[in-house]
């Protein structure tokens, strides 16, 4: 009796080491699918950072004078699965550009502006009298390697300036031409 049980219980030990063995088997390889897809999905260039040199210019139009800030730094470009995050600075000021399908985000110091085609939305803007509530709307935005944008810049009530932003971009070691 004792063998028989002996036997039974080895029977046992063996499904539970096979069902472990089976399950660690199906982990190990998802892990290495995991892995194996990481890796191809960077290679294959869907998702970079790199370090650019930016050519940055905008012009504020309004009714009877134009401003404008033009300067050139360098940066970081990242690409992403659905959007391209572009990082520099004026200055000490750190300006962030996102771009997302029709949408853009334009981060300058403490003013974050969210831009859409043919939307007006509201934003917070930061000017030397402190934080206002003004609204942008998207007219167009071109960008291959290098990007150009038009939006307009409004309160409540009426518009308040049309705004140009033209940015050239390169990775370093390629040349910066001017805008």
């Amino acid at each position: 009796k004792c063998d028989v049980d002996m036997e039974k219980m080895w029977e046992k030990c063996e499904e539970k080491y096979n069902t472990i063995k089976n399950s660690f088997y199906k982990l190990s390889h998802f892990i290495t699918d995991f892995i194996l897809a990481i890796l191809c999905y960077n290679m294959h260039g869907d998702r970079m950072k790199k370090n650019i040199k930016v050519n940055y210019k905008s012009i504020f139009k309004y009714d009877d004078h134009h401003e404008t800030v033009q300067f050139k730094s360098d940066g970081i470009y990242e690409k992403g699965f659905d959007k391209e995050k572009f990082t520099f600075y004026n200055n000490d000021q750190k300006i962030e550009i996102i771009l997302k399908g029709k949408e853009m985000t334009l981060a300058n110091g403490p003013s974050l502006l969210n831009l859409s085609y043919h939307r007006k939305i509201g934003n917070h803007y930061h000017t030397d009298y402190g934080m206002i509530e003004l609204f942008t709307e998207l007219i167009t935005m071109e960008h291959d390697r290098y990007l150009k944008v038009k939006y307009i810049l409004s309160d409540e009530h009426q518009q308040l300036s049309e705004v140009y932003v033209m940015m050239k971009y390169d990775f370093y070691g390629e040349e910066n031409e001017a805008i």
